[in-house]
């Protein structure tokens, strides 16, 4: 049986990317467990229509010569639908996002037309009572003018404070920790558990210099960075097809220093993730020790993938209105 220390160690490494941002980030919020929850069900979506996909093609004799039909099987079935069913199932959620976040920020606004008509009335009520004393009145309307700004204030920090939780950074983030942590129990957690109750530790010709555990560990850890990522360049190129954004960039195909077109991230998006699935071939295309290649080009591809992001689209990431509406927060905080 495999050690208690080792599975806990290996099972930290695989879920710690999507484990640690669940607990530090998305937890204490509502909204955003709702995300989580939400987006891991389309990721068990994307998964389903992908095990669909690939019964077509399961009884075809060239997919059946040994270790060579499984390296042929990978190439052309399991990767193509695998990674062209996650990121239709992403672009699905952010979609179905935006319309739920439309419907939000239309009840926002009913929400404080009612708080302005029940200030109104309120204001007409005091002036058309006549009270006997005019510096009583004059105190009244002062302390009536007070009690108004208070309830400004609290209003707008109120539907400020659930705007916030509604902008695309932490949406994504959310997202991605949802779809990243069953992403990772589809990938590891079989592994996991069936280790726990095998006799020994598992050692395979893919890697012989480490446990078969800690070589999946390390693979699903990176695979959990970058299912964040992967979300994240979602909801930017499908908040700019939508026609959202901090600048303007008419042509969907742009790829420039912090101005990337809608259609280049998603696009980028599907050629990572095409990168990083073929980085795990090695495995089984190498009779001996494929992980010694697999394991730095998936960190490779991992590395470049955050990169990416950071060079195009992190400084101008969360459209105009949130990024005025950050600010008019952080300015109220000041005064």
């Amino acid at each position: 049986m495999t050690s208690f220390s080792l599975s806990l160690a290996c099972a930290l490494i695989a879920f710690s990317p999507t484990l640690s941002l669940l607990l530090l980030f998305t937890y204490a919020k509502a909204q955003l467990v709702i995300i989580v929850t939400t987006s891991s069900f389309f990721q068990l979506l994307s998964c389903l229509v992908a095990a669909l996909l690939h019964l077509p093609f399961k009884e075809l004799e060239l997919l059946k010569q040994g270790d060579n039909g499984a390296a042929v099987k990978d190439i052309f079935v399991v990767i193509p639908t695998s990674v062209v069913s996650q990121a239709f199932f992403r672009c699905g959620f952010v979609y179905f996002y935006h319309k739920v976040e439309a419907v939000i920020e239309k009840s926002i606004q009913r929400h404080e037309q009612r708080q302005r008509q029940r200030q109104r009335q309120l204001q007409r009520r005091q002036s058309q009572s006549q009270p006997h004393n005019s510096n009583n009145s004059n105190n009244n309307n002062r302390g009536g003018e007070d009690d108004e700004d208070d309830e400004d204030g609290l209003m707008v920090s109120e539907t400020a404070k659930l705007k916030l939780e509604l902008n695309d950074a932490s949406a994504g983030i959310a997202a991605g920790v949802g779809f990243g942590f069953f992403h990772t129990v589809m990938l590891y957690g079989t592994l996991l558990a069936s280790e726990n109750n095998r006799v020994g530790t598992l050692y395979q010709d893919s890697c012989t210099i480490m446990p078969s555990l800690l070589n999946s560990a390390l693979m699903a850890f990176c695979f959990g960075i970058l299912d964040i990522v992967w979300m994240l360049f979602t909801f930017y190129g499908m908040r700019r097809l939508k026609g959202g954004g901090s600048t303007a960039t008419a042509n969907d195909w742009m790829i420039r220093k912090d101005q990337l077109g809608g259609k280049a991230a998603l696009a980028l998006v599907v050629l990572s993730h095409f990168a990083a699935a073929f980085a795990t071939l090695p495995n089984e295309i190498m009779p001996v020790n494929g992980c010694v290649l697999a394991l730095p080009l998936l960190a490779g591809i991992t590395i470049l993938t955050v990169v990416a992001f950071w060079y195009f689209c992190l400084v101008n990431y969360l459209p105009r209105e949130q990024q005025q509406r950050i600010q008019m927060v952080r300015s109220r905080r000041r005064m």
